[in-house]
């Protein structure tokens, strides 16, 4: 029990140091939104026809701020109180079952989020979430947090507001969903991958092993 615990430890500070090191590089290197997966697997290509759905997206900006992205603020996006959502089914939105899990984060100016799409969620996977973790919620249910040009519709992603600074809880978060929703062992190889937005060309990860 106690290498257990080590060993999620080391896979939580892991997980928060790749958050920690995308502020600079949304903020100073490329100075636009970034996005940054967690994936199973190793991707195909940076360019390839599987590449994930946020990935592909353009450069992201917030439809409505109001006040939900104030500092104090954060402390109103609580835990939605409905668990499921008609939109997303029991078995998950996939092609085929070769298809990965994947945690994603989208990273903005005063903020980042969670972002899980019908891809690699199923319906009582999210409601476990919503009951074990605050802060969670349904896009459709909270569409103040819609991105730009983001297919709510389509994809209605499962998503978590943080805050800079926050990147330990985030970490935290993603051991859960990992190891206790998905039930991935705690030393398993995730491969990383962040690029920033909107075509600007990085060298950062793609694909690189973490363990």
């Amino acid at each position: 029990m106690v290498e257990y615990r080590e060993l999620l430890q080391r896979r939580i500070e892991q997980f928060a140091g790749i958050l920690r090191k995308m502020y600079h590089r949304a903020h100073k290197e490329v100075e636009t939104s970034c996005f940054l997966i967690f994936d199973e697997r190793l991707p195909n290509s940076k360019n390839g026809d599987d590449e994930l759905t946020e990935a592909v997206k353009p450069s992201l900006e917030l439809v409505h701020m109001g006040n939900g992205l104030e500092i104090a603020g954060m402390e109103s996006i609580t835990t939605d109180h409905s668990l499921s959502n008609p939109d997303l089914p029991d078995e998950g939105w996939r092609e085929n079952n070769s298809q990965a899990r994947f945690i994603q984060f989208s990273f903005e100016e005063k903020w980042f989020c969670m972002d899980m799409p019908l891809q690699t969620l199923f319906q009582s996977e999210a409601a476990q979430i919503l009951r074990s973790l605050k802060g969670f919620f349904y896009l459709r249910n909270r569409p103040e947090f819609t991105l730009f040009k983001e297919d709510v519709e389509g994809y209605d992603p499962f998503r978590k507001i943080y805050i800079y600074g926050d990147e330990q809880s985030a970490a935290e978060d993603m051991a859960f969903i990992f190891f206790h929703v998905w039930k991935f062992p705690v030393d398993w190889r995730f491969f990383v991958s962040a690029d920033a937005f909107g075509g600007k060309k990085t060298n950062w990860e793609w694909g690189t092993p973490i363990e």
